[in-house]
């Protein structure tokens, strides 16, 4: 009997056990909320429904959100420039620049212009830098869902091999460096890699992360497995992930379904650094602080039993 992997629940129980009460913290030792500026340039159906999902997220939270929308024909160079003002705006803990950009625009050079303090999506030179040195800043958010539901669900890592199906810079790349540091033993792929049940037979974690619907069918996976799959796709109006669900169910140990499984652990995982980045900047040079708040948000379980760190 297969066991859904339920990010939404996760999400409530992380929110309720250890983001807010850190917002209690914040409300009591500091006269400001954590702000968020989320830039979004030209109009797309999909980055428009995840901004309300955030928004409606982070209203429940001591989070003050601002959103700027831009036009398409805005220059790249008028982008950057609005992220360096937000740089040096000491009232902003995270910025957000919604993917994809009009492709007039370079998306790597846009990302690297975030300060790395600020980068709550853990992609700038220097917090990639840091997550390959398993000594993490700020974590992409998509990637750190991922491990949050795994030790959620208390799915051994230990020695266990991982395969990851994608190797982007959100989800791909990151996730595998967090595998590694929990002592699995990763396998990466993606869409090209042929054939690729060759590789996806031998999980016993497989992550699910390229874009492409019904990509891991039936007879690609052994019995047993876990699966978090991580895909956005629409189909006939319908969200989808990569993993055919109904094929694949009663063949696993646990699954992630899509709507309801990575994205809401995402958003969490969003505001968790957005909440992390204001409390290290005031933390300063206190490492025993800095120390003891990174170990309250990295509680995945949701035990809401660490030390207050006041």
């Amino acid at each position: 009997m297969f066991m859904i992997i339920d990010g939404r629940k996760f999400s409530q129980e992380y929110t309720n056990k250890v983001l807010k009460p850190r917002c209690e913290v914040i409300k009591g030792k500091y006269s400001k909320a954590p702000k968020i500026s989320t830039i979004l340039v030209g109009e797309d159906p999909a980055s428009e429904s995840y901004r309300r999902i955030r928004e409606k997220f982070f209203a429940n939270l001591c989070v003050e959100s601002d959103v700027l929308q831009l036009p398409e024909e805005t220059t790249e160079e008028e982008l950057l420039d609005i992220i360096d003002k937000q740089n040096n705006d000491d009232s902003i803990n995270g910025i957000l620049v919604q993917l994809p950009l009009p492709k007039h625009m370079n998306e790597d050079r846009v990302i690297e212009s975030i300060s790395l303090n600020k980068d709550i999506e853990g992609l700038s030179p220097g917090n990639v830098h840091a997550w390959t040195k398993s000594s993490p800043n700020l974590i992409p958010a998509t990637a750190l869902g991922v491990l949050a539901l795994l030790k959620h669900y208390k799915i051994p890592l230990h020695g266990k091999h991982a395969v990851v199906v994608g190797r982007s810079m959100i989800v791909g790349k990151p996730v595998v460096h967090l595998l590694l540091r929990e002592h699995a033993t990763v396998t990466i792929c993606h869409s090209r890699s042929k054939p690729l049940e060759k590789y996806t037979r031998e999980a016993d974690i497989l992550i699910a992360a390229v874009g492409r619907p019904h990509l891991i069918r039936k007879g690609m996976v052994k019995e047993d497995v876990v699966i978090i799959d991580v895909g956005v796709n629409f189909e006939d109006g319908k969200l989808m992930g990569d993993v055919d669900f109904d094929d694949l169910k009663d063949d696993v140990a646990y699954i992630s379904p899509v709507p309801g499984g990575s994205g809401p652990a995402t958003v969490c995982m969003l505001a968790s650094n957005l909440l992390l980045a204001f409390e290290l900047k005031h933390a300063k040079d206190d490492l025993n602080l800095q120390k003891c708040i990174r170990e309250h948000y990295a509680d995945y379980e949701a035990k809401g039993d660490k030390n207050p760190c006041i």
